[in-house]
């Protein structure tokens, strides 16, 4: 046998292998289960709940090390039912089918998906702690202050925490009024050529209400995770966006993840993108433009609280990362790929994970960790270590960390107007997998 002919029997032997060694086939789904499954999002689909979805269903690898194996992925229904509106208002239909390939616009997904993860890394490099005040990385962010009841009480003062905006107890508001924000500066220009970003963080820091002490009460904010990417951007010198790319995304091979910075001509992603519209704003179907207005508008679609991109793949890969412990062995590139050869790519430590997922005592009555909210969307796993998140445009990861199985679910429930609901058809579709692993 020539020396080539070696070569290739080596070659497809270890193809071989690495095919056996990615292919988990011990664990399945049952298919009259992932049938009830199909009918459930079918019939929300008939409903008008949302014109379609995608459903990507994955077990953590055995090795706790490798990628996942994808259990069950299927798209439903359409990515797009509507163009825009006529000159009466009316919408002007215009049908896209829906592809497991598609991208969406992951709304508040991102906190963890983009502003944690940016997060984490900078812990691991000691470059910030939990427990920093912020007003250690923005000048003048103001501490809580007591309001006495009675003239010459002492008033007792809290620093906010890096801890406190990551599991939301800083106090602070919800959110902003994005027109009544933006009214305050428009009489100075064009808010497009504005920095309304930095003004927003001036807001935050020395004029937003500070309304309960830190750490005692839960109130869900975007503000929190808009002040974390304005210390992650001081921090490194880095805009979020290339900050994710170069530290997350780009490491795991994540090819559909992505922020689009409105402003700049050249795009993230190709023109034949698949994309999945949101609402139609002003007559005009926003499409890769970040449904968020306070993303949109105030941070021109990079922001902390949403802004990020992502498709049911992409996010399989940072399940799977995360299930793993902070590391996982992807396909190598090219050839070499193609023939079953892998490289593990570690992001983070067992105990960095361990640590942005722990419920504390200070959290632990309202559930939420360090970036995430915690438990099932369903009734079945109530007593397990389960994380997940949502975004507003109907989108949803949930990983049960004991079993190591990931669901994600992405909707386009604000198509075309904003409207349609999820929560049921989520809640319903976790208790049926749970029941059909095998």
């Amino acid at each position: 046998m020539k020396w080539y002919s070696k070569i290739a029997v080596l070659l497809v032997v270890a193809a071989c292998v690495g095919a056996w060694l990615w292919h988990d086939t011990r664990v399945e789904l049952s298919e009259e289960k992932m049938q009830l499954v199909d009918s459930v999002i079918n019939g929300a689909i008939e409903r008008g709940d949302f014109p379609g979805a995608v459903l990507c269903v994955v077990k953590r690898a055995d090795d706790v090390e490798s990628m996942g194996k994808v259990l069950y992925e299927k798209a439903y229904g359409n990515r797009q039912i509507a163009s825009g509106r006529d000159s009466a208002g009316r919408l002007i239909a215009d049908t896209l089918p829906m592809t497991t390939d598609a991208v969406f616009d992951l709304a508040s997904v991102s906190k963890c998906v983009g502003t944690t993860l940016s997060f984490m890394r900078l812990v691991e490099d000691g470059k910030v702690r939990l427990d920093d005040p912020v007003s250690r990385y923005i000048d003048g962010f103001a501490a809580w202050e007591s309001t006495p009841e009675k003239k010459g009480e002492p008033i007792e003062r809290k620093d906010i925490t890096v801890r406190h905006l990551l599991n939301h107890t800083s106090g602070l508001a919800a959110g902003i009024y994005v027109p009544s924000f933006v009214k305050r500066y428009e009489k100075w220009g064009d808010m497009a050529k504005m920095n309304l970003r930095d003004s927003l963080i001036t807001y935050l820091a020395t004029d937003a209400p500070r309304n309960t002490r830190p750490g005692e009460v839960m109130r869900y904010s975007c503000l929190n995770f808009i002040t974390l990417q304005a210390i992650i951007e001081r921090i490194s010198g880095e805009r979020l966006d290339h900050f994710a790319k170069r530290n997350i995304f780009s490491p795991l091979g994540l090819h559909d993840t992505w922020y689009n910075p409105i402003d700049e001509a050249q795009k993230p992603y190709k023109a034949d993108a698949v994309i999945v519209p949101t609402s139609i704003e002003g007559g005009r179907l926003l499409v890769g433009e970040v449904h968020d207005p306070t993303a949109r508008v105030v941070n021109r679609g990079v922001s902390g609280n949403a802004g990020l991109f992502s498709s049911a793949k992409d996010l399989a890969v940072v399940a799977s990362m995360l299930m793993n412990g902070g590391e996982v062995r992807l396909p190598r590139e090219g050839l070499l790929g193609k023939l079953g050869f892998t490289s593990k790519v570690k992001l983070y430590s067992q105990q960095a994970v361990d640590t942005f997922f722990a419920l504390t005592e200070e959290c632990r009555e309202h559930g939420r960790t360090l970036g995430w909210d915690t438990g099932s969307f369903g009734d079945l796993e109530e007593h397990q270590r389960v994380i997940n998140h949502t975004g507003y445009t109907g989108t949803s990861i949930q990983m049960n960390l004991d079993e190591g199985v990931a669901i994600i679910l992405l909707t386009n429930r604000v198509h075309p107007n904003d409207g349609g609901a999820v929560g049921r058809t989520r809640a319903t579709v976790a208790n049926i997998i749970s029941s059909a692993i095998n």
